[in-house]
């Protein structure tokens, strides 16, 4: 679980599409993935990796919609969001999470992203 406070002045919402002040959906995705990337380093999962780095999963399959998104407010408000991690696979150079997550604006569930993935390598391996 993680929220982030959206304020009026919050810099990207001068940077989407011209005349359209909301929150790139990207960023949202981002903020999923930065969410999964502190979980595993508060369990200090990749503790057995000698030069631990965040990665992506080759060749994986990330559904992803949203059904709105987060304009420019006219005072400070938040978004949530929140990650049901499915699987935790601890190998020898790589560590693995992948679940499906949900991200909030106030009262209002926008995005729904399955099977989203993070994991940690050993960049030595690399």
């Amino acid at each position: 679980y993680a929220r982030q406070q959206i304020k009026p002045t919050d810099w990207y919402f001068k940077c989407h599409f011209h005349q359209d002040p909301v929150m790139p959906g990207s960023l949202g995705v981002e903020a999923i993935l930065q969410a999964m990337q502190v979980y595993a380093l508060q369990l200090d999962l990749g503790q057995h990796l000698k030069s631990p780095r965040f990665g992506q999963l080759i060749d994986h399959e990330v559904i992803w919609k949203y059904r709105g998104q987060i304009p420019q407010p006219d005072d400070q408000t938040e978004m949530y969001l929140e990650v049901h991690l499915s699987k935790v696979e601890i190998g020898n150079d790589k560590v693995t999470l992948i679940g499906d997550a949900s991200l909030w604006k106030p009262n209002l569930r926008i995005y729904d992203v399955k099977n989203v993935a993070v994991c940690l390598l050993d960049s030595t391996q690399l």
